[in-house]
């Protein structure tokens, strides 16, 4: 069985993967905030006959070889898999995603909807567009604001705390944020990873429309308990698209685990 660390060019920078498995199938999988290619480690033992596993660490994650101020952009995402297709000699592709991964995934389906085999999302951010993401990376004045928020936190503690108590935010949104902003490490390690994955975006429309046409299968796991992306996004996405079905796991966020592995692995 192979297990291999390798890297492969996305413009300038290198992306680090981990390579499992030998199957003549190829699955693509990408890990969310914070997390890295091990995260997807429990799958060897299900999918490692059939599918030869690439999981890859993001910018800034892991092994990676990125630098400050670099989007990860459409075009060299798309590259990547289109080179990945002529190496591994294969005409389509699987993907998985959890949380931000999932959003790379929705992405090279809307670019690519004509290489998608089947695809499997966890807890998946890009399934509804998120206006403050877009204006915090995307607008002159929303990136000025953001990086004001990160150099100076203090406000914006006393304003979170402030909502919580009104209880206008709740407790795990509450906590969610003030993990990622406590301490300068992470809210550097924050503003490098917004601006390295504010380009990965699926367009919604043209996102449902190659859904659609392709007839993509698409299985996503939802934790029911999931407060920072609820089962209530997905359930919205799934609206309309026949080829879509949705598991509601006893979970919170952190869905995929050594539990959950082989139900998982099932929709493959």
């Amino acid at each position: 069985m192979n297990n291999e660390s390798r890297y492969i060019q996305a413009g300038k920078e290198k992306l680090h993967y981990l390579e499992w498995g030998n199957g003549k199938r190829l699955l693509l999988a990408f890990h969310g905030y914070e997390d890295d290619a091990e995260m997807f480690n429990p799958l060897q033992q299900y999918l490692s006959e059939e599918y030869t596993i690439l999981s890859f660490d993001l910018p800034h994650h892991g092994k990676s070889k990125w630098s400050e101020d670099t989007q990860l952009t459409k075009q060299e995402l798309m590259a990547l898999v289109e080179s990945l297709k002529i190496t591994y000699n294969v005409s389509k592709v699987s993907l998985l995603g959890y949380s931000m991964g999932g959003r790379v995934c929705l992405t090279i389906i809307a670019c690519l909807p004509a290489s998608i085999d089947k695809v499997v999302l966890i807890a998946s951010d890009g399934l509804t567009q998120n206006s403050y993401y877009y204006f915090f990376t995307h607008n002159y004045f929303g990136k000025k604001i953001f990086r004001n928020l990160l150099d100076r936190p203090m406000p914006y503690f006393r304003l979170m705390n402030l909502l919580k108590k009104m209880r206008l935010v709740n407790a795990s949104r509450h906590k969610f944020a003030m993990h990622f902003l406590q301490t300068e490490k992470s809210r550097k390690f924050l503003l490098h990873v917004w601006i390295g994955m504010s380009d990965i975006m699926p367009g919604p429309v043209k996102l449902r429309m190659a859904i659609r046409r392709y007839a993509i299968p698409i299985s996503i796991f939802m934790g029911f308990y999931d407060k920072i992306i609820p089962p209530s996004m997905a359930e919205k996405f799934k609206s309309g698209l026949d080829t879509v079905q949705l598991f509601i796991l006893e979970k919170g966020h952190r869905v995929f685990d050594n539990e959950t592995a082989q139900q998982i692995a099932e929709r493959f």
